[in-house]
């Protein structure tokens, strides 16, 4: 830009030095031909005189109005200065402004980013928890379907969420049960009366998971758990002391349960809670 207005100020200077020249000569033409219109000629020293004069004048006013062309310049290389720095600092408050607010939309992004991960983050763990649940739910299914098939295959019988085994030989109330125990089972424990029911279809004196052996006169389920709905014959339980143990006797009838010795021998049915 100062390139520009050095080369503007020194064409200015060779156009008011011509015109300086133009001025002058047409100055003196004009006083020349009016002195030889109106006066008769002056002696050479007064000529030379007026035209000093007349040059020194034209000179004066030639270099008073280069002088103002100049401050005019230089009004308006200062003002085009500030115009160009005030252009420049909005364009320069713009850029920045703007980058602030990308910088300010690239934070938001990345926090909405960051909690989208985390987000996800926690959905993808969960699923894993899901996942392995539904894994180990899937075992333990497999492992009991196989499970039944075996039992099924070897003679137990499904019904209302258990298996039963009922033996093809006698032994005591005692190692009844630790047949049972040994199959994962234990002698059976009846709730209902469906159940009843079901175990009098076998036609078989039974031992069953009922004893007094603690307590003379309080029944106990194997479990621990006291009787609370019995099924005895007439006038059963009546073997005091000496008969601790339960059994079905009369299958035929639906109230057919008897309290016996615990070293006879008898069939037992084994019972293993199992759900489908």
């Amino acid at each position: 830009m100062e390139t520009i207005i050095y080369e503007n100020e020194s064409a200015m200077s060779m156009v008011f030095e011509n015109l300086h020249d133009a001025t002058v000569r047409v100055v003196v033409s004009k006083s020349r031909s009016g002195e030889d219109s109106q006066v008769p000629a002056a002696a050479p020293e007064k000529e030379d005189e007026v035209m000093k004069r007349e040059h020194q004048t034209s000179g004066v006013k030639l270099y008073g109005l280069v002088a103002v062309s100049f401050g005019l310049l230089c009004i308006l290389q200062v003002t085009l200065n500030i115009f160009l720095h005030l252009a420049l600092f909005a364009d320069t408050e713009a850029r920045f402004k703007n980058l602030t607010e990308e910088r300010e939309e690239l934070e938001r992004k990345m926090n909405i980013s960051d909690s989208q991960y985390h987000s996800l983050t926690e959905e993808r763990d969960e699923l894993k928890k899901r996942l392995k649940n539904f894994e180990s739910q899937y075992n333990s299914l497999t492992e009991e379907s196989d499970k039944l098939k075996r039992r099924l295959k070897n003679g137990w019988l499904y019904f209302s969420g258990s298996l039963y085994y009922i033996s093809s030989n006698e032994k005591t109330w005692q190692e009844s049960r630790k047949d049972c125990l040994q199959k994962d089972a234990d002698l059976i424990i009846i709730n209902n009366k469906e159940e009843q029911n079901f175990m009098r279809q076998f036609k078989k004196y039974l031992w069953i998971g009922l004893t007094d052996i603690e307590t003379e006169g309080k029944w106990k389920w194997v479990d621990g758990t006291p009787l609370t709905r019995s099924f005895w014959g007439s006038k059963e339980p009546n073997g005091k002391t000496l008969e601790n143990c339960g059994q079905i006797k009369h299958p035929d009838s639906e109230n057919n349960w008897n309290d016996e010795r615990c070293s006879n021998p008898h069939y037992w049915i084994c019972e293993e809670k199992f759900s489908l």
